[in-house]
């Protein structure tokens, strides 16, 4: 009875051991999945997969972009009576060294504040667009919020 319980003992020990080992299963990894355990890791990490690609982007940011753009704006007495609250959507390109061109208003707003939109995004300059490290020219559409009385109230407080 001892001699039964030791083997059977040795055996669950010897297969406890070398149930972990991959060789005892008859599975070998292939190279492939090396490959693949060391990417997951960071390790041999192929540089050419790391290219800067982004749009065209104003550098402070669009909050500030419209903080600029608000104060350019004169309201005038009309727009104020009839409460205007619209959206001027104006679309331009950026250019390779970040300059902008053929500024065109697609909604118009009226009332002389598209006008004066277009002339404020000309003095603007963006960073351009790049793909792969280099600068392409690149189409850009600005949403812009308009609301009139509340851009008459923060020109107010400035002066």
């Amino acid at each position: 009875m001892k001699a039964l319980f030791s083997s059977a003992l040795l055996l669950f020990i010897h297969v406890l051991c070398f149930a972990q080992n991959p060789s005892s299963t008859g599975f070998k990894p292939d190279d492939k999945d090396l490959k693949q355990k060391k990417l997951e890791k960071g390790m041999n990490y192929d540089v050419n997969f790391d290219i800067e690609n982004h749009e065209a982007f104003y550098a402070e940011g669009l909050d500030s972009l419209f903080r600029f753009l608000y104060a350019q704006l004169e309201i005038s007495e009309e727009a104020l009576k009839a409460n205007l609250v619209s959206t001027a959507m104006i679309g331009f390109q950026v250019n390779f060294d970040g300059k902008v061109q053929n500024v065109k208003s697609i909604t118009e707003v009226g009332f002389g504040i598209d006008r004066q939109l277009l002339t404020a995004l000309e003095k603007v300059e963006f960073y351009p667009a790049t793909q792969g490290n280099m600068p392409y020219r690149s189409e850009v559409v600005l949403e812009i919020p308009i609301k009139a009385a509340y851009l008459n109230s923060i020109y107010k407080k400035k002066s």
